[in-house]
């Protein structure tokens, strides 16, 4: 009994939109750079331009030079910017589940 848009965040870095989208591989990918979560959330209060980049690539799915591109694009657009819309995508991501557990049927065919 999931939600199923709870969690996903657009993220608008330029002329760039990312979706980012709150899954297990997002978790992982972020985990892996930032020894955990926590790691992730003092990397955006921090302003880490590096860190909002590795958040974003990992919560779209991005990889190799398409990744690597997004570090320009946080800085470019402004650090600030990326880091207060990534909050939300953090507390999705330690909580994927959302505030209540949805309905209690499937919707019906």
């Amino acid at each position: 009994m999931s939600k199923t848009l709870f969690g996903m965040v657009e993220i608008v870095l330029g002329d760039e939109t990312y979706i980012l989208k709150p899954t297990l591989g997002a978790v992982r990918a972020i985990e892996a750079y930032f020894g955990g979560l926590r790691g992730a959330s003092q990397a955006v209060n921090a302003l880490s331009v590096v860190g909002c980049a590795v958040i974003i690539a990992g919560g779209a799915g991005l990889t190799g030079k398409d990744a690597d591109a997004v570090a320009e694009q946080v800085w470019q657009a402004g650090v600030v910017e990326a880091s207060v819309q990534l909050n939300a995508y953090l507390v999705a991501l330690y909580n994927p589940k959302g505030e209540s557990a949805g309905k209690d049927q499937p919707a019906k065919a």
